[in-house]
């Protein structure tokens, strides 16, 4: 994400509403009445955290702890073969990192974790001045480094140039340290998703240990959270309607960003310091997944092309079909049109074929067939 810290006001869930305990009732609830628990309806949600949100969270926070590792390793034995295996390992992570950004809500915003590993451009003035500590290791603290010197695009700039895995010869020691403690964070923040989403007692105990050591344990079951909505005493979620449109809503967010940011700023500046990914040319991979990540909340599942059982594709077909056929299209359209542009992005911002401006259009496409499904929802009892 391009960072702007306007985006990401704080929001504060009160660990009471799980600790007093939800129940399903037609009472009141602060003064506003609680609706039935629908059972369809939490099938919905409940496969959407599980199959979804959950799962794309366990294989970041994996693939996060392997790239922990690769960095380690290569800062421990410098050698092309350990660079290229610490790139593999970035793309990987990456790609389950893109795929969750429909669902940027809940503890990504919460805890700033979103701004926190994937802000760009680089800060690259402060990062040479950083570099310059005799101590790398006592100089690093993740809590007040400025969020353009952490995460995935600081780790980018060290392993990549132009797609591919850097010369290792041009990579100093203090660059390859910083590696290790920036991705040694990045993995600390990865699996608090998963911790977050899944709960604490349901994560490894490998995991747990990381999260502890970081101080980072997750205060909020998430998937929980949301999965109990509707019930008394759930104030973030007081109706299953208002869950299905935060769902929405964050797919509908991340088309937008998508059309309208990542790949619309940098066409209009031509300044390849705002093309998302570009040491390592995988920006076009980066809005693929993005749209991948809208598909799978959509289908109930990931890798999922067509309509789970328990989905919002399914649901929202049984309200209006018209509105439903035209997300499904639009989706398509969009992951086809954004692959479609030629790469790398970073090269071909004068968009000379055009396929970078029919990208957008698909984006807006899709953002105004979700809108559309938003408003269907909230017209919904």
């Amino acid at each position: 994400m391009k960072f702007t810290f306007g985006k990401f006001a704080f929001i504060i869930v009160s660990a009471v509403i799980l600790s007093t305990g939800l129940v399903s009732c037609n009472g009141e609830n602060n003064g506003e009445e609680t609706s039935d628990i629908d059972e369809t309806k939490k099938a919905i949600i409940t496969q959407f955290v599980n199959d979804v949100v959950v799962a794309t969270y366990k294989n970041l926070a994996d693939d996060a702890i392997v790239l922990s590792d690769a960095c380690a390793a290569l800062e421990a034995s410098p050698t092309a073969a350990n660079i290229t295996i610490a790139c593999d390992a970035w793309i990987t992570a990456r790609k389950y990192w893109e795929q969750s950004e429909a669902f940027l809500y809940g503890a990504a915003s919460d805890y700033y974790i979103d701004p926190h590993i994937d802000s760009w451009p680089l800060d690259q003035a402060q990062l040479e001045l950083f570099l310059q500590n005799e101590d790398i290791v006592a100089s690093f603290d993740a809590g007040t480094l400025g969020y353009g010197l952490l995460g995935f695009h600081a780790l980018e700039y060290v392993l990549f140039r132009d797609g591919t895995a850097r010369n290792i010869n041009e990579i100093s020691p203090k660059e390859l340290i910083y590696a290790t403690l920036v991705a040694n964070d990045l993995m600390s923040q990865c699996v608090r998703l998963e911790a977050a989403w899944a709960g604490l007692e349901n994560v490894t105990s490998k995991k747990q240990q990381i999260l502890a050591g970081a101080e980072l344990e997750p205060s909020l079951d998430y998937g929980d959270l949301i999965e109990n909505a509707g019930m008394s005493g759930n104030t973030k979620y007081k109706t299953q309607k208002s869950a299905f449109a935060e769902i929405l809503q964050g797919t509908a967010d991340i088309a937008d960003e998508v059309g309208n940011t990542k790949i619309t700023d940098p066409l209009t500046s031509q300044n390849v310091l705002d093309v998302e990914s570009w040491y390592s040319w995988n920006s076009i991979a980066d809005f693929a997944d993005n749209i991948r990540s809208i598909q799978y909340a959509y289908y109930g599942g990931r890798e999922k092309t067509t309509a789970t059982e328990h989905s919002l594709c399914t649901y929202i077909s049984s309200l209006d079909t018209d509105i439903n056929t035209n997300i499904e299209s639009a989706i398509a359209t969009a992951i086809e049109k954004i692959e479609a542009m030629p790469a790398p992005f970073r090269n071909h911002l004068d968009d000379a074929d055009g396929s970078a401006a029919a990208a957008v259009t698909a984006c807006n496409n899709l953002l105004n067939a979700l809108d559309a499904a938003i408003e269907l929802i909230e017209e919904q009892q």
